[in-house]
């Protein structure tokens, strides 16, 4: 049976989230928001985030697919929207698994996505990491409550939570979900594959600016192999300066109308919230990140050289 899904891809911190629950607000579509514990239901104990189309066996394609399902008929929308960043890294086997997917790539500017990493690590660094273990009690609460929340079934409110505690055996030891994810150490965010051989060495605004790369450059690498009338690219400093009209595009392209008064129903979308990496970050910062990040920018269509960090 074919499923109305339309995916979201885009790196984490890119307007993923906003474009979700903008399209959350619709009468005919339910956004799932990060049903990581569905997609790597079969992959908890990967070292990475990475999958191929190979990696979508039969038996990993059919419980996927069973999960959707129960998720779209149990709200009885025309279309499932998924936003879930990871799916930069795996954009083959996503494919694999729904053949059928329409694919909205958001894109960027990596400059003020990687800045928005940066400090989303720094936050939960104060929260979850080791010196803030016994004094956020009360921001760790809150976060677990608000991811609850986010689960809209009981049935995937459980699932989540066995899937972040993993088997009996593994409470003793304390070893959960993120303890497994990142070897021991605090992390957050998507994982490339070799993400353990420069975490240890690289500083936090390195490491944020390798998961931008690497999510920007698993979009660029996979994008061309989807059918053209399968996927739409929707850049966020257009979304943000003129959402209406952004938004009448995919529902366009997802075969929708646009509701009378849609826009009264959608949350806030500030139409200044980019270029803030200019006052973010320091000339020492952009000439660390520039030659991480300064080819992909042209690709993306946001500088014509590199000049931005080389003379500055």
């Amino acid at each position: 049976m074919s499923l109305p899904i339309t995916v979201i891809i885009g790196p984490p911190r890119s307007g993923t989230t906003i474009l979700g629950q903008v399209l959350d607000r619709h009468p005919r579509i339910s956004t799932w928001i990060e049903p990581y514990y569905i997609w790597d239901h079969f992959f908890r104990q990967a070292t990475d985030d990475e999958l191929k189309a190979e990696d979508a066996t039969d038996k990993v394609r059919r419980w996927i697919r069973k999960e959707f399902t129960y998720y779209w008929k149990a709200f009885g929308v025309d279309w499932i929207v998924d936003k879930s960043p990871r799916n930069c890294l795996k954009l083959p086997f996503v494919s694999k698994v729904f053949p059928e997917a329409r694919f909205i790539f958001i894109l960027r500017d990596g400059r003020d996505t990687i800045l928005s990493i940066l400090r989303q690590w720094e936050r939960k660094g104060q929260i979850f990491g080791e010196t803030g273990a016994s004094r956020h009690w009360q921001e760790k609460l809150y976060i677990y409550q608000r991811r609850l929340k986010r689960r809209k079934l009981w049935r995937f409110k459980m699932k989540s939570i066995l899937f972040e505690l993993g088997p009996p055996k593994n409470w003793i030891k304390k070893e959960f979900l993120n303890h497994i994810r990142w070897s021991g150490r605090f992390g957050w965010g998507p994982r490339f594959r070799g993400w353990q051989d420069i975490i240890d060495t690289a500083s936090p605004l390195e490491f944020s600016a390798y998961q931008w790369i690497h999510c920007a450059k698993g979009i660029m690498n996979n994008i061309d192999f989807l059918p053209a009338d399968s996927r739409i690219i929707l850049k966020y400093e257009d979304f943000i300066i003129d959402p209406q009209r952004s938004i009448e595009n995919i529902l366009q392209f997802m075969g929708m109308e646009f509701p009378k008064g849609f826009m009264d129903m959608v949350p806030e979308i500030w139409p200044g919230n980019k270029n803030k990496w200019r006052q973010g970050f320091s000339v020492r910062e952009l000439k660390i990140i520039g030659p991480i990040i300064g080819k992909t920018l042209i690709e993306y269509g946001y500088e014509n050289d590199e000049a931005w960090y080389r003379e500055v």
